[in-house]
């Protein structure tokens, strides 16, 4: 069977500590990820762990889970139903100068007997990166927001 992997960074000017609950939270992702990708809430839980979301993707839907979160190195996640199953994982690295080196790996397989036809065609590891970089730029947009709402507090 043809493995799913991929591998993408971006690193942000922000700490591990501010970052890591934004990626906790999958439940979260509906409020930073593209509009393409359309999020829907399954179950939120608190502590993050076991907290369910289904994601419409241009390949298709899977449903993923937070299966284990280590504050604030490391989130996680399964894909256990849709086009995908298997394991994904964000690891957050702190560098110099408060920056963070976020990475999201994948190591999924093709489910149902289409997506196994579309693998042997397409490379669907190459098109999860090529979509994930927006994601993560997407994550960059966010966490400036959020950068921001507290001085505009703070000007009022």
């Amino acid at each position: 069977m043809t493995k799913i992997k991929a591998r993408d960074s971006f690193e942000y000017p922000y700490p591990p500590e501010v970052i890591f609950p934004v990626l906790a939270d999958i439940t979260g992702y509906k409020k930073w990820w593209p509009k393409e990708f359309r999020v829907k809430i399954l179950h939120k839980e608190r502590g993050y762990k076991n907290s369910k979301i289904e994601v419409w993707a241009s390949g298709g839907w899977f449903r993923c889970e937070t299966r284990r979160t280590i504050f604030p190195k490391r989130v996680d996640i399964s894909y256990y139903q849709g086009v995908v199953v298997g394991d994904s994982w964000w690891e957050i690295e702190p560098l110099a100068n408060e920056r963070t080196r976020v990475s999201y790996e994948i190591d999924l397989e093709p489910n149902g007997l289409l997506m196994k036809l579309v693998v042997k065609v397409i490379n669907i590891s190459a098109l999860h990166s090529f979509q994930f970089k927006r994601v993560l730029k997407k994550l960059h947009s966010y966490l400036a927001q959020m950068d921001s709402e507290p001085k505009m507090k703070k000007l009022i």
